[in-house]
């Protein structure tokens, strides 16, 4: 399974450094889905879910708005707020 880097920032610190699998982002313009190898780019955010799946397991966060900037197989994302919302991990049975 081809994994990437997805790392997300609050003004305050660094709240996730972590591998995934996909992550699906709000952009201004519609839901973006981000997956390993991906061409460079930068998305603006508005603020909503953030989906990240993970080798087994998925997670979500309530992200305020900023952007996604995306460059060398590594997801940085640059919001105002960010507060996982899964209480639980949802593990994938195999």
């Amino acid at each position: 399974m081809n994994t990437f880097q997805v790392n997300i920032y609050t003004p305050e610190s660094l709240k996730v450094s972590e591998e995934a699998v996909a992550l699906r982002v709000p952009g201004l313009d519609g839901d973006y889905g981000v997956m390993s190898g991906r061409l460079p780019c930068v998305i603006a955010l508005k603020a909503g879910e953030v989906r990240m799946d993970q080798p087994g397991r998925k997670r979500r966060f309530d992200c305020g708005e900023g952007f996604l900037e995306m460059s060398d197989n590594t997801a940085n994302l640059f919001v105002n707020t960010c507060k996982e919302t899964t209480k639980e991990p949802i593990v994938w049975k195999r």
